[in-house]
């Protein structure tokens, strides 16, 4: 049954099938096939897949990503960041990076980081006279901190389909993302020292104080959301709701850049992003659960024991697995369809799903920045106006970063779960 269910999916994948439909049919393949199983299985186990409190938080934040691109909010956050780091070498580039932490902190997507942040960045770095592939391709790198300092809407997902908590795997990203973001900014800035890329005058105590208190009230945002989370103050949910209101109330009543009118355009591009990721969650439940009533990750543990009976050696497979996964399909669907698989396999041998959650992020997340199908590569070379083998290539040195960070996710889980830990989570 499994086999059948994954043989149509990959089918109608190589005919352009989307993801979410192919899925769902690959899972009625397989149901066809079976004595047990009956077609009502699909639309149960679909709404029991949604049907979560936890679940409304993706929604939220979505929305909050979206308000704060149309608010001022990350544009204040920008400028805030350029009076920071400007006057290094390669300023706007370590701007780049740093907005893309801030903004990470708000919106939990690669991709509205890319978007938002890559819009404004882009175009000015080349005005600058940065390299357009270079300018693209920091850009395109640097979104992916987005899906690991909360709120993350992977890790949400994450989380659900691993039975852990929200906070406690928001928490665990927040050491990796920051490491990936200041890792990044090294790299940045050797690279910029190399091509003589420019920088700003220095900012003054003045027009420091200046740009934060114009951006201070944005920057209390993603504080909120790590407040809030990591605290055990509130939900992930609850959390997510206090983020929205008070992006709307900054845009609307504070920063003035945001009319009610444009509420209602701005929820309906909201519902359709949350329609995509929740439709591709319920499939996927149901493709789930296909394979643990096969008993497909008991199946593969006993392989393991087997042939290879190492957690090193099983850790590298995994990842080499999910790096050629995420090369050819999209974080959220690829998130879904193997945490349930793999996630059983690695607590066999002893290891935490928080570690193995932000490894599983961090992996696909570096899927999003390259060829043939990254969502980021290709909104990052549009922007840049390049080619996508050219911006890949100039990613290549940032996304390094993100393979120290995954390699020290793997062998060392303090890395992760030093966080969760001194907050009691664990």
């Amino acid at each position: 049954m499994t086999l059948i269910c994954m043989a149509v999916f990959f089918l109608l994948l190589l005919v352009g099938t989307p993801i979410a439909f192919a899925l769902g049919l690959g899972a009625v393949a397989g149901i066809f096939q079976s004595e047990f199983l009956h077609l009502i299985t699909v639309p149960q186990k679909m709404l029991g897949g949604i049907n979560s409190f936890s679940m409304i938080a993706v929604p939220l934040y979505i929305i909050a990503g979206n308000l704060c691109g149309e608010t001022g909010l990350a544009k204040r956050l920008v400028r805030f960041c350029s009076a920071l780091v400007g006057h290094i070498p390669g300023g706007t580039g370590l701007v780049n990076v740093l907005a893309s932490m801030f903004f990470g902190g708000i919106s939990g997507s690669a991709v509205a980081d890319t978007a938002a942040i890559g819009g404004m960045i882009i175009p000015i770095m080349k005005d600058e006279g940065y390299d357009a592939d270079y300018s693209g391709g920091i850009t395109c790198a640097s979104s992916t901190i987005g899906i690991l300092i909360p709120p993350s809407i992977p890790q949400c997902l994450y989380a659900l389909a691993g039975g852990v908590s929200i906070g406690a795997m928001f928490m665990a990203g927040l050491v990796p993302g920051l490491f990936v973001g200041f890792a990044q900014m090294v790299i940045a800035y050797l690279i910029s020292k190399k091509r003589n890329y420019p920088c700003h005058p220095k900012a003054s105590r003045k027009e420091l104080w200046a740009a934060f208190k114009e951006s201070y009230l944005a920057l209390i945002l993603p504080l909120i959301i790590l407040i809030g989370c990591g605290l055990g103050i509130a939900t992930a949910t609850e959390v997510g709701c206090v983020a929205v209101l008070y992006a709307l109330f900054l845009g609307v009543f504070v920063y003035k850049e945001f009319k009610w009118s444009e509420l209602p355009d701005l929820i309906v591009r909201s519902a359709t992003t949350t329609a995509v990721a929740l439709l591709t969650v319920g499939v996927a439940t149901v493709v789930a659960y296909i394979i643990n009533m096969e008993q497909i990750p008991s199946l593969i543990v006993h392989f393991f024991e087997t042939y290879c009976n190492s957690l090193p050696l099983i850790l590298i497979l995994i990842n080499l697995i999910l790096f050629t996964v995420g090369c050819v399909m999209d974080l959220v669907p690829a998130m879904l369809l193997f945490a349930p698989i793999f996630l059983p396999v690695v607590q066999a041998y002893g290891m935490n799903p928080l570690q193995f959650g932000c490894m599983m992020t961090i992996n696909l997340g570096i899927g999003l920045c390259t060829p043939p199908v990254g969502n980021c590569l290709f909104i990052a070379a549009g922007i840049a106006k390049q080619d996508i083998f050219k911006l890949f290539r100039a990613a290549l040195p940032f996304l390094a970063c993100n393979v120290t960070s995954l390699v020290l996710c793997a062998l060392w889980e303090p890395f992760t779960t030093f966080i969760p830990h001194l907050l009691n989570y664990i």
